[in-house]
């Protein structure tokens, strides 16, 4: 029996789901193929989150190829490119929801204006929603699953003389607001930051506008589609042995000899793949040599190098500058050491602010601390709100694989299958895990939402929770050295109800137990 404040309600029945991304649209169908009722609310006209047509840039694809960035019981399409384009993401989704059912569910045009818990003896959440007409309705619902993602808030910096910039006829957008290049024609443009977004904005933007210049605070480690023209990324950095290259703060196995006698080894690898990209890309000559070195920043800035970004920078299309934007000036970017950067058009691709405006401020303030970190146990559960979660509070290389056995998980726990700690063991293994990441890996803090470069370790902590094999094939020299492959994980739910099944069914002598097919 679950413990603490989210312990099973008898009864539950209604499930309410925020965002139809891709954490809302596998939570949908992991509930629905349990029984329960689902509402999912969507203020985009159609699912997809971040890939939806309201927020797509010229150029955005995946970082990941589509292999491993796939469902494990829906595979993308065979036709798709390695790194599927934005487009095709987004049908991929849509595919998905019609394919398990989720579609009718969805309530597109619909923005969650508030959410609060309910005091009657039911408990759980009312819901209030608006749809596009501004008309709200109230929904009651036993669990709160909030999966608006990681992206869901743009974020542009405040910064002075924005109205005198856009008044003169100067245009500030973020970078899921430019959606054509060819409304930078001929303009000059600033682009501010270094992720892929800015990237990927600044290359397209080359094609149009008359000069692209990108401001930077500092400088990150790209990583190519193939190392050497042709080692597969995923072969890098996709497979359990790339992750035992960095120290996980409980290292076992083959981890504790990696980090111990064979130190001095790891050390020369990443040495070495810092001297690929350092060449391989010019990184010296056109001051973007991250000061970090690649292993200690491997985390959620990381990031693959857009497609001819360092082409245009060593041609000169490019122009890269250092610096903090300050404030805007008559035509330009003032950046803090006074430099100016002409510009008719600033695109910030300055991130995004993760929250969710719909919840009350004392739930709110549970669900975060002071240091505006998540306190969400396993990246799910706040310990101490009851029948409230985030699913796709995870950020990893594999989103996809991570939501889904998340999402199972949750749904596991709603049905009381498992135990989960009390609340003070909770909120103690939040802070010792924030506490090392601060310490060990700040730039894998991301406001605690992002489990990379240990994924793998996560998706495990999951299954062991839920009793289920952290090997998913017979083979596990392969599986270790091989890049992630999402359809190992494909038959958990199955996995799971045999698992049960074998509990409760008696063993007669001689007689061997029922085992479920799937």
């Amino acid at each position: 029996m679950a413990t603490g404040t989210h312990a099973r309600v008898t009864a539950m029945e209604r499930i309410g789901i925020v965002g139809a991304g891709l954490s809302g649209l596998v939570t949908a169908k992991t509930f629905l193929e349990e029984g329960f009722g689902v509402t999912v609310f969507e203020t985009e006209d159609e699912v997809g989150g971040v890939w939806a047509r309201s927020r797509r840039y010229p150029g955005l694809a995946t970082q990941n190829p589509r292999d491993t960035y796939a469902f494990s019981d829906f595979p993308m399409p065979a036709s798709y490119p390695d790194w599927p384009g934005g487009e095709q993401v987004q049908a991929y989704l849509a595919a998905y929801a019609d394919r398990f059912g989720v579609t009718p569910h969805v309530r597109l045009r619909t923005r969650v204006t508030r959410a609060e818990p309910r005091t009657d003896a039911r408990a759980g959440w009312r819901v209030t929603a608006a749809a596009a007409d501004g008309r709200e309705e109230a929904h009651d619902v036993d669990w709160l699953v909030v999966c608006n993602g990681v992206f869901s808030e743009p974020f542009i910096p405040d910064l002075p003389g924005r109205a005198e910039f856009e008044a003169a006829g100067g245009r500030v957008l973020h970078t899921t607001q430019l959606h054509d290049a060819a409304e930078v024609t001929g303009k000059r443009v600033a682009v501010v930051g270094y992720a892929k977004s800015a990237a990927d904005v600044a290359c397209a933007a080359v094609e149009t506008a008359r000069e692209v210049t990108l401001v930077f605070r500092r400088a990150l480690w790209k990583m190519p589609k193939y190392f050497f023209g042709r080692v597969h990324l995923k072969y890098v950095l996709a497979t359990r042995f790339s992750e035992a290259l960095f120290r996980w703060r409980h290292p076992e196995g083959v981890e504790r000899v990696l980090h111990s006698a064979g130190k001095p080894l790891v050390w020369l690898l990443w040495r070495g793949i810092e001297r690929t990209l350092r060449r391989s890309f010019a990184l010296d000559a056109h001051g973007l040599t991250p000061e970090a070195p690649i292993d200690r920043m491997v985390g959620c800035t990381l990031s693959l190098a857009s497609g001819g970004f360092f082409d245009h920078v060593r041609s000169g299309r490019l122009r890269v500058q250092r610096g903090e934007p300050a404030r805007f000036a008559d035509g330009a970017i003032e950046l803090g050491d006074g430099t100016r950067v002409e510009a008719d058009v600033v695109v910030f691709g300055t991130g995004f602010q993760q929250g969710a405006a719909f919840l009350p401020e004392w739930v709110a303030e549970r669900v975060r601390g002071e240091d505006g970190n998540f306190r969400l146990y396993r990246s799910i559960l706040p310990p101490d709100v009851p029948r409230l979660a985030f699913i796709g509070y995870n950020s990893s290389l594999y989103s996809q694989l991570t939501s889904e056995i998340g999402a199972r998980w949750l749904v596991e726990h709603a049905r009381g299958r498992f135990e989960i700690p009390s609340q003070a063991e909770m909120r103690r293994r939040i802070e010792e895990r924030l506490a090392w990441l601060k310490a060990e890996r700040p730039d894998s803090v991301m406001n605690g939402i992002c489990v990379i470069p240990f994924n793998f370790h996560h998706i495990n902590e999951l299954l062991r929770d839920l009793g289920a094999r952290t090997w998913r094939s017979r083979n596990r020299l392969h599986e270790y050295m091989m890049p992630v492959d999402p359809s190992l994980y494909a038959g958990l739910r199955a996995e799971l109800q045999d698992r049960r099944l074998r509990r409760a069914t008696p063993r007669e002598p001689g007689v061997a137990r029922p085992t479920s097919v799937g």
